[in-house]
């Protein structure tokens, strides 16, 4: 997609210059170090704002100024419109999410859906009441925890906790979350869950640049823990969505509000399915799940 001037020769293609040092195998990996941020920018100031990476088996280019990101993300936004394909993500997130999905339809209709009818403004401003209400338990918190005379306390556990509430009931109602989080162990392991999901969820399988180290990724158990973290929330998500089918079904709602404003991300999203004729897709229980977990994680920043 790019010619920097100067690069290449002749009549062949244009490509971006690479950094010296591509190991068999390897590739530029071992170039990065401990701060790939810090390795990448001395890197592009030696080289220009675009680089060639090879990071093991992966082909790379690297972009690091404002008018190459321009090219990127808005000129040709369509040929960069997929991400590498992502083992973790494809055992976390069925495989069916909009963050990792490939370019095509279903990911367009997925996104048209999340835009719409879950991040919107409307939506988002609908879940002020939820905010306030956890803000104001989160001040008591603190206030409690500050009466200790001089105690120390885990500020950060709070605002994990505070953020973990807001995120589940606008996801999963008020009622939903509090069956996921009522008692101690319970809610514990829901917790941990939800933790054990984001940090994967930013991880990068070792078999993902060298397939044949995949047994790395075993021996350090991250394979053990994936498996786990899946199975701990798909079987939260599946209890979760029956919840709601039945309360639909008996003609309840969820938060017991007629105002459809109030509803939570799993209402919607049962919604779409069953009147929205433009989405072009078909929701089952594996795509609602699967954009749940990434809505959910994108409402929480």
């Amino acid at each position: 997609a790019f010619s920097p001037a100067g690069v290449g020769g002749g009549d062949g293609p244009r490509v971006p210059p690479s950094p010296a040092g591509c190991l068999p195998l390897l590739g530029h990996l071992h170039l990065l170090g401990p701060l790939p941020h810090v390795a990448l920018r001395s890197m592009a100031a030696a080289h220009g704002p675009v680089l060639r990476l090879r990071l093991g088996r992966v082909p790379t280019v690297v972009v690091s100024s404002a008018a190459a990101a321009e090219e990127v993300l808005r000129a040709r936004d369509a040929a960069f419109s997929s991400r590498p394909r992502s083992a973790m993500a494809e055992r976390i997130l069925y495989g069916r999410d909009i963050a990792f999905a490939p370019y095509g339809e279903y990911w367009r209709q997925a996104r048209r859906v999340c835009v719409v009818h879950l991040l919107s403004a409307q939506r988002v401003s609908s879940f002020r009441r939820v905010r306030e209400e956890e803000a104001a338990a989160l001040a008591d918190a603190v206030r409690a925890a500050g009466r200790g005379g001089g105690r120390a306390f885990d500020l950060s556990g709070l605002i994990v906790a505070y953020a973990s509430a807001v995120v589940s009931r606008a996801a999963f109602g008020d009622e939903s979350a509090r069956g996921m989080y009522g008692g101690a162990d319970g809610g514990r392991a829901v917790r941990k869950a939800f933790s054990d999901f984001s940090h994967l969820f930013g991880t990068k399988p070792v078999s993902d640049y060298l397939p044949w180290l995949g047994w790395v990724d075993t021996l350090r158990g991250r394979e053990r823990k994936a498996r786990r973290t899946f199975e701990a929330l798909d079987g939260v998500l599946d209890k979760v969505i029956d919840d709601h089918r039945r309360r639909r079904d008996s003609g309840r709602r969820q938060t017991g509000d007629a105002d459809a404003g109030h509803r939570d991300f799993v209402d919607v999203l049962l919604d779409v399915n069953e009147m929205d004729n433009e989405a072009g897709i078909h929701l089952d229980a594996i795509e609602i799940k699967a954009i749940i977990m990434v809505t959910a994680n994108v409402f929480s920043l």
